[in-house]
């Protein structure tokens, strides 16, 4: 037997609209600004002719493509609850990391043919942040991280007046293996300081997160000098990320800027963390919706469950040999995929098994559906 649990809230705006257009004939030819809903945040870089407004036909069309197939519950066992990775990589090199927070570049193609072929699909963090996932039903969601700014994470390289990823610099192998296998998608968020020429290499700073952010790419904030939060004060704590923040947005006019590394995984002492939140530097404010530590700091949750901490988000080192890294993972989820985050393919539903139902942040659905079902041995 399956539960249905619908959870939505009434949409009381829509009914006063209809009874606005139906009696007040002034409004009828104006055309309604849109809302800036910030949704891939592309930065044009040329002129694009104004869309027409689409006829009753072409929405009608529009609402078939986007109806969702139902799936069979039992057979793909849709887990919303699970894990999803935050996967954390710095530099990328020829061979013998340092450390092991670099990752070579055979080791990078490797991890990602791990992820792709064990079901695993790339998504924004914009989208996990929002709760939007829409990887394909029986697919895990994971996210990939560069923190640094390093040239060999991402830069770029003039040839005949283009500019171009440098080779084998991390975006671009994942350029080239979204080519070969465009269902794993392209997404990365790269966390950049201050003060060492982020993506140093051909172009412009703008030209370098302009780059990014066209092609599917997330850039957010690392602090000004890759600080040690827990042992700065309230001044300096707001000057290292309102730096940061400004400068970026001064490149992007219109971005917003929703997650943020911690330096060193360091978050500020208890009763200054909401800086990081919240501040303002040079009479300009600043927000974050979540941060992001150095390495496992908790379960992988999503934000639906009710053990998501926005503030001490977990992330897996992208490296393989050591345990909690991810190589170690890997094999963790292979032994325990009861753990592993499955879609249902329905990004406006929450879908758990029974089981899992108490462990459910009400608060954070919003309008979404919750299906709650038994699994059927």
């Amino acid at each position: 037997m399956q539960m249905y649990k619908n959870i939505k809230h009434s949409l009381v705006f829509l009914l006063i609209l209809s009874i606005l257009f139906g009696t007040t004939g002034c409004v009828k030819n104006e055309k309604l600004p849109q809302e800036d809903q910030n949704v891939d945040q592309r930065v044009e870089l040329a002129d694009v002719n104004e869309a027409e407004e689409p006829n009753e036909e072409q929405e009608i069309g529009e609402e078939e493509k986007e109806e969702i197939t139902e799936i069979d519950y039992q057979k793909v066992r849709p887990n919303e609850l699970g894990h999803i990775m935050i996967i954390m990589y710095h530099g990328i090199v020829e061979s013998d990391p340092p450390s092991p927070y670099q990752r070579t570049v055979e080791g990078l193609k490797e991890d990602l043919k791990y992820l792709y072929e064990h079901g695993y699909r790339l998504i924004s963090m914009r989208d996990y942040i929002d709760n939007n996932i829409t990887v394909e039903a029986g697919y895990t969601p994971v996210i990939l991280t560069f923190d640094d700014g390093i040239s060999s994470s991402f830069s770029l390289i003039e040839e005949n007046g283009e500019l171009k990823p440098t080779p084998d610099c991390a975006v671009d192998i994942i350029n080239k293996f979204y080519e070969e296998h465009p269902d794993f998608g392209r997404h990365a968020v790269f966390y950049i300081n201050g003060d060492n020429d982020p993506f140093a290499g051909d172009g412009t700073f703008k030209e370098r997160l302009e780059y990014l952010i066209n092609n599917g790419y997330e850039v957010s904030n690392h602090t000004y000098s890759h600080a040690h939060l827990s042992k700065l004060g309230a001044e300096e704590i707001q000057e290292q990320i309102g730096k940061v923040d400004q400068m970026i947005k001064e490149a992007l006019p219109g971005y917003t800027l929703d997650s943020f590394s911690y330096p060193f995984g360091e978050r500020p002492k208890e009763e200054l963390r909401h800086l990081v939140e919240k501040g303002s530097y040079n009479g300009k404010e600043y927000s974050y919706r979540i941060g992001l530590r150095e390495g496992p700091s908790g379960p992988f949750v999503p934000v639906n469950h009710i053990k998501f901490d926005p503030f001490n988000v977990p992330r897996v080192r992208g490296s393989r040999g050591e345990e909690g890294d991810l190589g170690w993972y890997f094999e963790y989820y292979e032994k325990h995929p009861e753990y592993r985050y499955i879609s249902d393919g329905n990004p406006n539903r929450i879908a758990v098994p029974v089981e899992q139902e108490q462990n459910v942040n009400m608060d954070s659905l919003g309008d979404k559906e919750l299906y709650i079902y038994t699994v059927e041995e």
